[in-house]
């Protein structure tokens, strides 16, 4: 694909108030499927019953607290994983990225729409019921750290798997890998890794609620707000780049 402006000469530019919306609606439909919808749904699930599971212990605040240690560190990335890598990463392997690439679209548009989209469908799959598992667990004082922190998880994990999708081919794998290697084992057990990556911030979050602390956090909450929306952003703009400057087929 050539990198030439796709524009035609004279011809006014659409909104932006028109072509975003439009192509964010483009993107939430083609991520929707059954078997995405049935398998972030069911990780979902999982984190609702092991909140219903933990409410009979002695710390039910502790328990959740760990409760949403484990999604804000395996299911909130893994369904984010599945849905921002697919967003342009199928574009591009169904060679259909340039029927895009040739509207007369400003190029940032089309990335913001896909991590815009990304967060869209994985906020309610999996902040919610993190949320849910809290309240469930009986530790409604950190429901709502729990929730903030697993918004601005999908946020971040949207920019950097919507990137991936458009930089690599079979983005799923290496993000796979990204997410078990990089964000699991090495946040865990390299100390100060943490504030190298996305859960290590998340949990930053989570760790100021009252009684929940977190294994793994990066520093303070306001940092971790600060942290997360950055490389969302950074995974947008990579995205950018790579679609005004690579050649997509």
């Amino acid at each position: 694909m050539s990198t030439a402006d796709a524009t035609p000469a004279g011809a006014a530019a659409p909104s932006v108030w028109t072509t975003l919306p439009a192509l964010y609606r483009l993107l939430v439909r083609t991520q929707i499927s059954l078997a995405r919808l049935l398998g972030i749904g069911a990780l979902g699930a999982l984190v609702i019953a092991l909140g219903a599971l933990v409410s009979q212990g002695d710390d039910p605040t502790g328990a959740a607290g760990d409760v949403a240690t484990f999604a804000l560190g395996l299911v909130v990335p893994l369904a984010t994983l599945w849905l921002g890598t697919s967003a342009l990463g199928d574009l591009v392997e169904d060679r259909l990225l340039v029927y895009l690439w040739l509207k007369p679209v400003p190029r940032w548009q089309l990335p913001a729409a896909a991590v815009a989209a990304t967060a869209t469908l994985a906020i309610p799959l999996t902040a919610v019921p993190i949320g849910v598992s809290a309240l469930i667990a009986g530790a409604g004082e950190i429901a709502l750290e729990a929730f903030l922190a697993a918004i601005l998880a999908c946020l971040a994990y949207a920019g950097v798997f919507v990137a991936a999708g458009i930089w690599f081919r079979r983005a799923a794998w290496w993000g796979l890998a990204f997410v078990l290697l990089w964000e699991g084992a090495a946040g865990l057990l390299a100390d100060g890794f943490a504030r190298f990556t996305v859960v290590g911030w998340a949990g930053a979050i989570l760790d100021s609620a009252p009684g929940s602390p977190s294994e793994v956090s990066a520093g303070s909450a306001g940092a971790g707000y600060v942290v997360l929306v950055a490389i969302a952003v950074a995974g947008w703009l990579a995205a950018v780049y790579r679609y005004k400057r690579g050649e997509l087929d």
